[in-house]
């Protein structure tokens, strides 16, 4: 990915009607600040990215790094783990089907709930829970997370600028997976120094713990679906418009 940069910082970004007389190209750097501005000025928006931020280090840790050694130990091995990957995936397909029938009223307390439910898989492996009930647990959380990115990225093309929609999206995506890294990298060891159940358990805490601390924002509890964020367009009076098409 660092080999690509040089290509990137050679492509020229224009804006729209960018051949027209007086129009330059924006500047990298000015995008970057205009697009963190944009990004932080919605506190629904860093909130809920910064939540994701520690769910994800911590549920990458736990399920993805400790998982294994659970299915391996306590539940057939390989096989197990391999049904248990299934499992979350036709999840996501089934979420991605209910989601063109299923619109919650609060988008945005659906999307922190689903991060806090996203503590059910440490919690099932700490607990050994039998093979097929990890699979359904795997399964019910794949079909909330898809349902719950189909409401998030909704949420951002309605609420964010289409300019500068695909700088917020950047920050929103470097913020929520940056950290993973990190959890892939203590998991092992926390998991040797206090155990692996014991390990999973604190990352199922991390996960409940930071997602009750993203409620606290009134906009996140009260936002509801198709609650423009954007000023409404002014209609223009009947005549200028009668007008306009000659």
């Amino acid at each position: 990915m660092a080999a690509t940069v040089p290509m990137l910082l050679s492509i020229r970004a224009r804006a729209a009607g960018a051949d027209a007389p007086g129009t330059a190209a924006s500047g990298l750097f000015r995008e970057l600040r205009e697009g963190w501005s944009e990004f932080r000025s919605h506190t629904w928006l860093w909130v809920i990215v910064a939540q994701f931020c520690v769910v994800l280090m911590a549920w990458y840790g736990a399920f993805s790094v400790l998982g294994p050694v659970v299915a391996r130990e306590h539940l057939g091995g390989p096989a197990a783990w391999g049904a248990i990957t299934a499992a979350d995936a036709l999840g996501l397909i089934a979420g991605g089907v209910l989601s063109l029938r299923i619109t919650p009223r609060r988008p945005m307390l659906f999307v922190v709930l689903t991060g806090a439910a996203i503590a059910i898989s440490p919690l099932s492996l700490a607990m050994v829970l039998p093979l097929p009930a990890v699979c359904v647990a795997s399964f019910g959380l794949g079909v909330f997370v898809e349902m719950m990115m189909v409401q998030w990225t909704v949420a951002l093309a309605r609420n964010i600028p289409p300019g500068k929609l695909a700088r917020v999206s950047s920050y929103d995506v470097l913020g929520s997976v940056m950290a993973m890294p990190v959890g892939a990298l203590i998991a092992g060891p926390l998991g040797t120094a206090i155990g692996i159940s014991a390990a999973q358990y604190v990352a199922a805490a991390a996960i409940i713990v930071t997602s009750a601390l993203a409620l606290i924002p009134r906009d996140i509890r009260t936002m509801r679906s198709g609650d423009p964020g954007l000023p409404p367009v002014p209609e223009e009076p009947a005549a200028e418009l009668e007008a306009a098409l000659g």
